[in-house]
């Protein structure tokens, strides 16, 4: 467990530029074509990274794991959920350009049709928001957790 932790510790100040990138231009890599979402995404993306950003600067708060150099499990959770539902967006979002609809990368690799990866990217997306506010609500929950000792001891 003491691995995964550190992972989480070191991971949520990557996944915010890594995530919402490969949601945006690293399903192109993989075979999907890139149309407006991908030039919408660039006003979205700060956006979002600011919002990843926001529960991993709370964590950091954290005296208790901080000097464990950890992370605690009701804060893993959460980013774990969070981390694999950007990666799922990846692989199912849908873009579009001036023709049309194009594919997304499971659409053009024929693993599911069109509007089944609209819904799999709807749920996605409704999962990644959740647990976006999950790991959120997890960090102050965490930080309030460590503070509460040193305001009992201090009276």
């Amino acid at each position: 467990m003491r691995l995964t932790t550190r992972f989480v510790r070191i991971f949520q100040w990557i996944a915010p530029v890594l995530l919402p990138g490969f949601v945006l231009f690293g399903r192109g890599l993989l075979g999907a074509p890139l149309g407006w979402m991908a030039a919408i995404g660039l006003f979205v993306a700060p956006v979002v990274i600011i919002a990843m950003y926001a529960s991993a600067i709370v964590f950091v708060f954290d005296r208790d794991a901080a000097a464990a150099k950890t992370s605690r499990l009701a804060y893993d959770i959460p980013s774990y959920v969070l981390w694999i539902a950007l990666i799922a967006m990846g692989f199912t979002l849908q873009d579009g350009g001036d023709t049309g609809d194009y594919g997304s990368v499971l659409s053009e690799w024929g693993v599911l049709s069109d509007d089944a990866t609209v819904a799999a990217f709807t749920v996605a997306a409704a999962i990644a928001a959740v647990s976006w506010v999950g790991t959120l609500v997890a960090a102050i929950v965490c930080v309030v957790h460590s503070r509460v000792g040193i305001k009992v001891s201090a009276r």
